[in-house]
């Protein structure tokens, strides 16, 4: 019995370390990443980061391998490195799935790559900033405070320009913003939005606008990137014929925000079945007598 219990226990310490499973995995399928990856990005460079991001979280080791498989390979088809200081994309841990996030650079990298923009960017307003905007005309005019206090961010914008000479520009107020991340990020109080929330806002406004420059979101990397911003990755498959690759998406919209507290049961009049309403004052307040 003895004997027994040491195999068992040898063969126990002997099983894989999650992360030589993820190196495995992704050195498994380095033919299919470097078939995925665009020619500027080479793929033992991506393998490379792609570990070390990955060996850097521990909750990411957790999750599934298909859905991290799927959210790597989406990312190298976009050619953008995750979960580094560039902060082009985040691959983020969902209960056991992983999310893909483009980042405010791999979203300006994107749409550079389209060669269709002369200018895009955006920027964050502080309160004490001369800023004004025109919606009829999309012309915004900024001139943020070079000299004493700017005061804090109230909102954010993006312009673009095309090089056929279109334009356009989108504002959202930091409230704004921050109901857009709740929204639409299921990582919302864990991952980007939460450590560098004004460069999210940007990316967001990016987003919005970039709608209005159909030419542009015609590339498929830069339409790929906002289709798949902010879902949660199950699997992918890679046909054998093709070379194309499709992604399974969890698109049930689960809410990030924490349990609202169970609304309490009316109070009843248990001789007349009315409603009894709360009283705002409750018991500490005693009306004022009038003067006998």
């Amino acid at each position: 019995m003895t004997n027994a219990k040491q195999a068992l226990s040898k063969k126990a310490n002997n099983k894989p370390a999650p992360q030589d499973n993820v190196r495995n995995l992704l050195m498994s399928m380095k033919g299919e990443i470097n078939n995925a990856l665009p020619q500027y990005l080479p793929a033992d460079k991506f393998v490379r980061t792609s570990l070390t991001a990955i060996n850097s979280n521990p909750k990411l080791l957790q999750c599934s391998p298909q859905s991290l498989l799927a959210a790597v390979m989406n990312s190298a088809q976009l050619g953008l490195e995750f979960n580094t200081p560039l902060g082009e994309a985040y691959l983020i841990p969902y209960g056991n799935q992983v999310q893909f996030q483009i980042g405010y650079q791999g979203l300006l990298k994107l749409a550079h790559n389209t060669g269709q923009f002369r200018r895009i960017t955006a920027k964050e307003v502080h309160e004490n900033d001369d800023f004004d905007i025109d919606y009829g005309t999309g012309e915004i005019k900024h001139k943020p405070v070079l000299i004493g206090e700017s005061g804090d961010v109230i909102g954010y914008y993006a312009v673009y320009e095309t090089k056929e000479g279109g334009r356009d520009s989108f504002y959202m107020s930091k409230e704004d913003a921050e109901a857009y991340g709740r929204r639409f990020s299921k990582s919302f109080n864990s991952g980007p939005w939460k450590t560098n929330f004004d460069a999210m806002a940007k990316k967001s406004c990016i987003i919005q606008v970039l709608k209005y420059a159909p030419k542009a979101i015609d590339k498929p990397e830069l339409g790929q990137a906002m289709a798949y911003d902010n879902q949660v990755f199950k699997s992918s498959n890679t046909d054998s014929e093709t070379g194309g690759i499709t992604y399974d998406i969890d698109y049930e919209v689960v809410d990030d925000e924490p349990e609202q507290k169970q609304e309490q049961e009316p109070k009843v009049d248990k001789e007349t079945g009315e409603i009894i309403e709360d009283d705002f004052f409750e018991d500490d307040f005693e009306p004022v007598k009038d003067d006998e």
